[in-house]
This record gives C-alpha cells, structure tokens and sequence, in this order.
C-alpha cells in the first residue's frame, strides 16, 4: 500500500530528521523514480529537465505518493527534496523576487501583466509558477498536466472567455521557457561558488506576534542536514525564551528550521547570503502561519553590523535598549552609555523631548527615536486578510491578523502622508474595529467577523452558516483595523474571508 502524507504539513515534511537513507542520494534517486521515469542524459526523464526549490520538489514528491502511489518513507522522501534541491534548485537570484510565497507572508500582494495574470495567477500564486525553471519541452508538458489533473480549468473563474488550453500551449509555455529557462548564468555561477559553512552563532532580531519585539543568539551545530539548533530570544522587558530544534540547509542557502521558542513552535523560512555572514526571511507560528515577522540575523564576528534596536523607539525618559548586531564594542552614542554585551550593545537613555538618538562602530551606523509625542500614525499591514475557522474537526482553523501601530513625524514639508515623512518605529496603541462600509454595518460585521486583540492581533469568529445573520452568512466581513494613540488615529483595510481548506507549501 502506498505511503500517504497529506496529513503532513510542509515544515514537518521539509524537517524530517529520521534514519539515515539506505543509498547514497543518487542512488536513492534512481532506484525510488527509476521504475516510472526512464534513464535520460545521465539523469531521469522529466526529473532532468526541472529546477525548483525544495518547497517545489516536495509538492512533487508528494503529488507522485498521492495521485500515483509511490511507495517511500518519509526519511528516503526528505533525502531526495534534499539531493534535488542541492543538485536542481533555484539561485539565490532566481528565487528572491519571489521569497513571499516560500515565507507564507500574508500581506504580500502580486501583481502581473496579462495574459500571464489570468491564465496562471487566477488559480494559485504567479509565484509559484515562477519558483521553477525548465526546458522549453518541459513547460509544454507542464501545460498538459494541468488539463490532465484538472480536466475543468477551462470552465473555471476567469477561464471561461478564453481558449485556455490553447493559449497555454501557443502562449505561456513560451513566455515561461523564456523567463524562465532550465539553464542560466545565475544557476551555473551559483554551481560553481564556494558555498559557505552555516554552522556557528547568529545573532538575529524579529517580533514574537503577541509578545513583542525581540532579539537573541542561535547556535548551529553539525556538519550537514539536519543542523541543530540552541539559543535564545530575548524581548524588550528583558524576559528570555529559550529556542531549540533542527534546521535543514538547501541549495546552500536555503534554511528551513523549525524551533520551539518558549513553548510555540516556530517555523523558520530564510535565505543565507551569499558570503554567508546574514540571514533575512521569515519566522512564524508553525501552527498558524499568519502569525510571524520578517527575521535578520548576523554571524557573529562578522566585522561591525547593526541589525537594528529592540524596542525600535522609546518614549522619552529612562530607558534601556539594546542596539543588536555584532562586533559592537566600541560602539559610540550621541547621547547616553553604551556596554558591550552577547547580542551587541546596550544602550542606557535618559532623553527628553522627540529626538532622535545616533551610534556607530567601524562603520555601522544605527537609530533610535524617542518621543513624547507624534504627528500622526501608520497601521502595517496597510491592508490583509484573515480567515474564519473552526466549528468542525474537519475544517481548517482561523487565521488571525496582526497588525501593528508606527509612529511618524512630518518631514521637511511638514504634512502627514506624504514621502518625506520620519518613521519613528512601533507605539504602543489602543486597538478597535469598525465596520468598511454601509453594507458591512447592514451585515453587522463588527459583531460577528471577529474579534480585535490588545496586542493588535484580530481573531476571526468561527466558520460555518451563521443563522443569526441574514441569510445564515458565514461570519465573513470588510472591517477597518483602527489604531489610537496619542491623540492620534489610523486605519487599515481588513477582509474576513472563509476558510483555505487546500494549503499547500507554496500557494
């Protein structure tokens, strides 16, 4: 009988730290593909003439358990996307455009020109599509496999004013073989580049939805997948949370960790630089992937870098902040005391007044706002979505919103709203919801679409027909995310929409 792993999800999967596989990679590769897929150049009929990232391969894999019963386990199954990735992956040029989709963010917004748009966009992300290089052979076939797998596409959304099959085939293959071709400068020279160690301390800096802002130091220990990884995350208040678990390097860029840091699992989705001294992508809930923030991170002794300062402003008065990053000992301030210290430098504050506070060692250059005061606010994201959930043991759960509120200065001009306005980082505010439209308070959508958190995070309601509502409407709706503090106000757009029930790693 064969195997099956759509209960998993794409962390699990992509982490898998099991037995150690019976052959050697290509090998494995061979005798696990080779019964379907036909020796071809050195390699495996379709398998050759593909390049993804290992979010892409895995989909693949699991497709071919899913809808062909391939028979593997899931260490053999994680040691191929391993081999795969490592040998036919993405450079790291290739894949930054489109990092969003890999990161789960939910504020990302796509936009692409027709008839690309249309013919592609309208069923999953253009990102996806374009997380992928192949022969100009294989995107023809790539168009038809999706008639073959979903045999209605041309009666779906969007499809029906057109031939679709026909302009896949005469029109988009082409566009993709040359966008985005199997062989490229940017695939060859990263072939050929020394790759960098990843093991060591990194000192990084991100934001703990619902906790706050933090900073701290992980260890990598281990010569090749999986890695483990220790450390700690430290908010402003000076609270420490403990982090622990694995990590898988692909592509030898590619990290995919996933770590309990104080009890919550996280998941993180990030890209080593090229020289190998930074990190930069994103960390969520593994249990609720909405929930997350974009992550930096720095070797530590990697000459002086300053990753930012935790928290990002202070109000005026006493404070303490660390300054994170490293190779800060001498670091020097225009204002208070400094101090070395594991994650950086402290900084000691005793500021008054809207300012702004400057340092710099070895030529990394940092700053922090203090204020009593702002000329107006920002809520980010500007615009998001969340989703109802729950009511079933079948159904997916909700998706919450986070949001937080920043404080801005008029610039030089001295309007708000306009691009010479001063960011002077996160504030705390008073959050609340009202309903978008004259149709959303006709549908009571503040009563019934969710909830808005202290801590800036909307919970969703429940899915399911609602019999309170008209019409037994599902507890969707349109609310602006509202933000007070110090006298002034901001808003963001929200939708509540139903439930995502197919989720795979790349959307």
């Amino acid at each position: 009988m064969a195997s099956r792993s759509g209960g998993l999800t794409a962390a699990m999967l992509l982490t898998f730290a099991g037995a150690t596989p019976a052959f050697p990679s290509e090998e494995l590769l061979q005798d696990t593909c080779g019964g379907c897929h036909t020796a071809e150049d050195g390699g495996l009929t379709r398998i050759t003439g593909q390049r993804k990232t290992p979010e892409g391969w895995m989909m693949t894999i699991v497709r071919m358990q899913q809808a062909h019963g391939l028979d593997i386990s899931a260490e053999d199954r994680r040691a191929i996307v391993q081999h795969l990735a490592d040998t036919q992956g993405l450079a790291p040029s290739e894949a930054a455009p489109f990092r969003y989709a890999l990161e789960k963010d939910p504020n990302a917004q796509e936009s692409f020109d027709e008839p690309f748009a249309s013919m592609c966009s309208r069923c999953h992300t253009g990102a996806r599509a374009l997380l992928q290089n192949r022969t100009a052979e294989e995107w023809e076939l790539h168009m038809d496999f999706h008639v073959g797998h979903f045999p209605t596409i041309e009666y779906q959304a969007l499809g029906r004013d057109r031939e679709w099959y026909k302009i896949a085939k005469s029109e988009i293959a082409d566009y993709l073989a040359e966008q985005n071709p199997l062989e490229t400068a940017a695939w060859t020279g990263w072939q050929a580049a020394e790759k960098q160690p990843v093991a060591g301390a990194w000192v990084v800096m991100t934001d703990l939805p619902g906790i706050g802002e933090a900073y701290g130091k992980l260890t990598v220990t281990g010569e090749a997948s999986p890695y483990q990884v220790s450390g700690e995350f430290v908010t402003a208040d000076g609270t420490a949370h403990p982090a622990s678990g694995q990590m898988n390097l692909y592509t030898g860029y590619e990290w995919r960790a996933n770590l309990d840091i104080g009890g919550t699992v996280y998941r993180q989705v990030l890209a080593l630089s090229e020289d190998g001294n930074s990190l930069q992508g994103r960390q969520f809930d593994r249990g609720n992937d909405a929930l997350g923030a974009p992550l930096r991170g720095v070797r530590e002794g990697a000459g002086s870098v300053i990753l930012g300062t935790v928290p990002s402003a202070v109000p005026a008065g006493e404070a303490q902040v660390q300054v994170v990053g490293t190779g800060l000992d001498g670091l020097e301030s225009s204002t208070g005391a400094t101090s070395a210290n594991d994650f950086g430098a402290a900084l000691t504050l005793a500021a008054e007044g809207n300012g702004v506070v400057t340092f710099s060692a070895g030529g990394a250059e940092g700053q922090i706002a203090h204020y009593t005061s702002v000329d107006s606010l920002r809520v980010e994201p500007a615009f998001t979505i969340a989703r109802v959930g729950g009511g079933s043991d079948a159904g997916p759960d909700a998706v919450p919103a986070y949001f937080n509120a920043v404080g801005m200065w008029n610039g030089p001009d001295g309007e708000a709203g306009t691009e010479d306005d001063i960011r002077i980082g996160r504030v705390e505010a008073q959050w609340s919801v009202a309903n978008a439209h004259e149709h959303a308070a006709h549908m009571k959508d503040t009563e019934y679409a969710g909830e808005m958190q202290a801590n800036g995070i909307f919970m969703p309601a429940i899915a399911g027909p609602n019999p309170e509502r008209p019409f037994s409407a599902n507890n969707a709706g349109e609310l602006k995310v509202q933000a007070e503090a110090m006298g002034q106000q901001a808003e963001a757009m929200l939708i509540v929409t139903v439930q995502r029930f197919i989720d795979p790693p790349i959307r």
